[in-house]
């Protein structure tokens, strides 16, 4: 196991505490560089972990300058440059977790400072004894044996077994906001009530028990809505709407850290925009889009998956012809779609070869054949439906009145005898071309994707 070490009572407690109770340990110290005496600390620590005959790393940042270049606090700034150093040498020496010192008054402070910054209950909970950081590691656990101890008992700890122990200065310093809470609010609510930091400490306990409760629900509309995939969470939209908000807020906080495993938190009304179940942003760059009866989670609509068929002009170029005595025509396009062309010699009666399939169509073959061209979709475009002689409709409208989603509508695949639209396809056919009584030959057309 690696045991986290500042120098301080809290994690030389732990230090002690672990080695006591027989477990391997590699000591890791992390020196912010924000004090100039912290190359002292590491010397400290080193110190005490060979007088214990434990193995020792340590590894420093530049924390201050670190924070300004990403725009984090320095308190942001500190946690994330010092467990990607505690985890990354967990992984080098093969550790089975990562042990901090944090004790009850850290959680008293994390749970008071989660609620004045207005969080859910994945907030109020505080920090749990065991948990994962994707962010960090996939794999190894952050383990927090101290929670139930207090700082004083951390302390007396060291003193009853001789062992010294670090004050960092910058705890005193109120400019940070977990200082100004442990200094002058922490003591003020004392006044209320002299438990506060043990009342704290128990109701982040009590609400990580209903927070596994509440995960339990929220796992299983995940795999009732949910479909994770490359940069984007694709939900059923009728799924959604059957379910409570409060739970459509939990499943977009999932969706979002698992897009982005290194968000801190997204606030209560950003996950309340997004169970409303319109297009608005989120958090961390990441937004909703609707298509449809789907709802999808990304950073840009480009990441969304191409679930309709497309060409671009490269496509407009070809020809397909009716060949004497049979035969298959295809055509590869974009992502994987494939048109296919069959020729088929009708016989007396057999005419009628509409389908409900708007991916399959079935053209008289000597009004198409040697003039059927394929291209995208042209600004402009009007042509007469099946079922409505006489008609034409913009094809602009019809993609409104079916919904298809605005970014697929510029390369959407237009099937056209010269100038004039023969089968817009997955939407509609076009009246003047279709089979009649008298068609002697057709040309059986599918589009459809691999797979």
């Amino acid at each position: 196991m690696l045991a986290a070490v500042s120098g301080g009572a809290d994690s030389l407690a732990l230090l002690h505490a672990l080695r006591a109770a027989g477990y391997p340990l590699l000591v890791a110290h992390f020196n912010h560089r924000l004090r100039p005496d912290a190359g002292a600390d590491a010397v400290f620590v080193r110190q005490a972990a060979e007088r214990l005959g434990l193995p020792f790393v340590t590894d420093s940042a530049d924390v201050a300058a670190y924070a300004a270049s990403e725009g984090l606090s320095t308190e942001e700034a500190a946690r994330d440059l010092r467990y990607r150093f505690l985890f990354r040498e967990a992984r080098k020496a093969g550790a089975q977790a990562v042990a901090t010192g944090h004790t009850a008054d850290d959680q008293a402070e994390t749970v008071l400072m989660h609620f004045l910054r207005g969080a859910g209950l994945s907030g109020l909970k505080g920090m749990p004894p065991r948990v994962v950081l994707p962010v960090f590691d996939a794999e190894i656990p952050l383990v927090r044996p101290l929670l139930g101890w207090t700082r004083a008992q951390t302390e007396a700890f060291c003193r009853d077994n001789g062992q010294d122990f670090l004050t960092d200065s910058t705890n005193t310093d109120t400019a940070y906001f977990r200082n100004k809470l442990r200094h002058e609010l922490l003591p003020l609510l004392e006044a209320y009530n002299p438990q506060i930091r043990q009342t704290l400490e128990k109701t982040a306990r009590a609400l990580q028990g209903d927070y596994e409760l509440l995960a339990e629900v929220v796992e299983a509309a995940w795999r009732e809505t949910a479909t994770p995939g490359d940069g984007f969470v694709c939900f059923d939209l009728p799924g959604l709407q059957a379910l409570p908000a409060p739970l459509r807020r939990n499943l977009f906080r999932r969706a979002a850290f698992a897009l982005q495993p290194g968000l801190r938190d997204v606030d209560f009304e950003a996950l309340e925009r997004a169970a409303s179940l319109q297009a608005v942003d989120l958090a961390g760059g990441l937004r909703t889009f609707i298509e449809g009866g789907r709802l999808y989670l990304a950073a840009d609509e480009n990441q969304l998956p191409g679930v309709w068929p497309q060409v671009s002009i490269q496509y407009s170029v070809f020809s397909i012809q009716y060949a004497e005595g049979g035969g298959v025509e295809r055509i590869e396009l974009e992502d994987g779609w494939t048109l296919t062309c069959e020729n088929w010699t009708l016989a007396t009666g057999h005419w009628q070869l509409t389908t409900e399939d708007p991916f399959i169509a079935t053209l008289d073959a000597d009004l198409t054949a040697g003039r059927l061209r394929l291209r995208p979709f042209r600004v402009g475009d009007r042509f007469e439906p099946l079922g409505m002689p006489g008609q034409t409709v913009k094809l602009s409208d019809l993609f409104t009145n079916l919904k298809i989603p605005q970014r697929f509508r510029k390369n959407w695949p237009v099937l056209c005898v010269q100038d004039e639209i023969a089968w817009v396809p997955g939407l509609r056919m076009g009246e003047r071309f279709k089979v009649t009584p008298q068609t002697c030959r057709a040309l059986r057309l599918r589009l459809a994707r691999n797979g």
